[in-house]
């Protein structure tokens, strides 16, 4: 038995191999592998793991983070895994897993395919999941940078209107859920979140005027984790204080800026989720 899910899992990585970073189809159909005709699927939700490179996030709480992602992948669910920096050398917007996992058949589809395949669809199930788990793991542990002072800049609000109007919104699922890992702290020829190596204090109505277009997520939930995250570099990392008045002005910019974006803020985590992803 363990000896052929391992074969599959084989079978599985050497199909999605075919599919380089950016396809949209890295985990492979076990009914096109076995050559079952596949149930009509409908896409349940779409999960869109999008990680901010410049943005410290410790030990425990990638560990959590991860843990929150990986409970969630289940059948006729899509994953994708997207990450961004600033725009310096190889750092760049990029997509490094996607993929979608079959659907179930129902006990009458299941009465209907030969018992020799049902069993190796079975197996084959098992092991996408397994499969699903692993790639998706390294894709987001992969994902996460190395944040130090030598990035200057964070172009979070034009990586975010990219992604959403060109990966997002195109989702035909019917949920589309975005955990947004970033420290929300906007460093570019737009405007900056930043004074003295802390968050600043904005005026969410005046820098909401100086964005000249927003991005369209196509109706989707928003989970930030690592909102406002500022590490001082050195030998010992400390985390810089953050005053609430001005944490709360960040949260209602970006909540405004999300609603303009044709999407809903469920959690803006400063910076932790607290397990409500």
């Amino acid at each position: 038995m363990m000896k052929k899910v391992a074969a599959l899992s084989c079978a599985l990585m050497l199909s999605a191999g075919t599919a380089g970073a950016g396809q949209r189809d890295m985990i492979a159909s076990c009914y096109g592998m076995l050559k079952i005709s596949a149930p009509k699927a409908t896409l349940q939700r779409e999960i869109f793991v999008v990680i901010d490179q410049t943005t410290p996030v410790d030990e425990p709480q990638r560990k959590a983070l991860l843990q929150d992602v990986v409970t969630k992948l289940a059948p006729e669910t899509a994953i994708t895994v997207l990450t961004f920096s600033a725009f310096i050398g190889d750092r760049y917007a990029d997509q490094s897993f996607s993929g979608m996992l079959d659907r179930i058949p129902t006990q009458d589809e299941r009465d209907d395919i030969p018992k020799v395949k049902l069993k190796d669809l079975d197996r084959c199930l098992q092991a996408q999941q397994q499969f699903a788990t692993t790639k998706v793991t390294e894709a987001i542990t992969g994902g996460f940078g190395k944040p130090t002072d030598s990035i200057a800049r964070s172009d979070i609000l034009s990586t975010l209107k990219e992604i959403s109007s060109n990966i997002i919104a195109t989702s035909p699922a019917r949920q589309k859920d975005v955990l947004l890992i970033s420290d929300m702290l906007e460093n570019s020829s737009i405007t900056s979140f930043y004074a003295k190596n802390t968050v600043k204090m904005i005026d969410p109505k005046a820098e909401l005027a100086k964005v000249s277009g927003t991005g369209d997520f196509g109706g989707a939930r928003i989970f930030v984790a690592g909102a406002g995250s500022i590490v001082t570099a050195g030998k010992k990392q400390v985390e810089t204080y953050r005053d609430p008045k001005t944490m709360d002005a960040l949260e209602a910019f970006w909540r405004e800026y999300f609603t303009r974006s044709n999407a809903t803020v469920v959690v803006f985590g400063k910076p932790s989720l607290m397990g409500r992803f």
